[in-house]
């Protein structure tokens, strides 16, 4: 496990750009990094973050549990939604337009990510809203993290 100073170099991107580098958010992420496994991006994606590493690209979504009658949520982390390993992915391309699968939202539209690997797509949708959430700089900064050297 790992705390907050693994993330001074890392590059924060899309939404997360702005965000304020709360330590006790940093240290929530580093539980999930092996000891010498180094994080390279992370960018705010739709139900949680996506973290790049020097050998993984993980999703992490929010896990809250609920309590008492009012369902009243409490945040305790992230868990791992997917994990790919960077060596199994060939390309990322970025696309940006209407919702796929939810006509209700014409007006919006979805940022998505998706990392080519050997064995097909994964998609990630980083937002659906108004407008794409992802500079031209985020894009090319993501895609050299991705693809970039990898650890052994």
């Amino acid at each position: 496990m790992r705390d907050e100073t693994a993330f001074e170099t890392t590059a924060f991107l899309g939404a997360a750009r702005r965000a304020k580098r709360d330590p006790y958010r940093l240290s929530l992420f580093g539980r999930h990094l092996e000891p010498d496994e180094n994080p390279l991006a992370i960018l705010s994606v739709h139900g949680g973050m996506l973290l790049v590493t020097d050998r993984r690209i993980l999703e992490l979504h929010a896990h809250l549990e609920i309590h008492g009658a009012w369902n009243v949520k409490q945040f305790l982390g992230y868990a791992v939604a997917r994990e790919i390993r960077r060596a199994e992915v060939q390309g990322v391309d970025h696309l940006v337009g209407p919702p796929q699968e939810d006509r209700r939202h014409a007006t919006q539209i979805e940022d998505r990510l998706v990392l080519r690997i050997r064995d097909g797509a994964e998609e990630i949708l980083i937002a659906r809203g108004p407008q794409a959430v992802l500079t031209e700089d985020d894009i090319r900064e993501l895609r050299a993290a991705i693809l970039g050297a990898q650890a052994k």
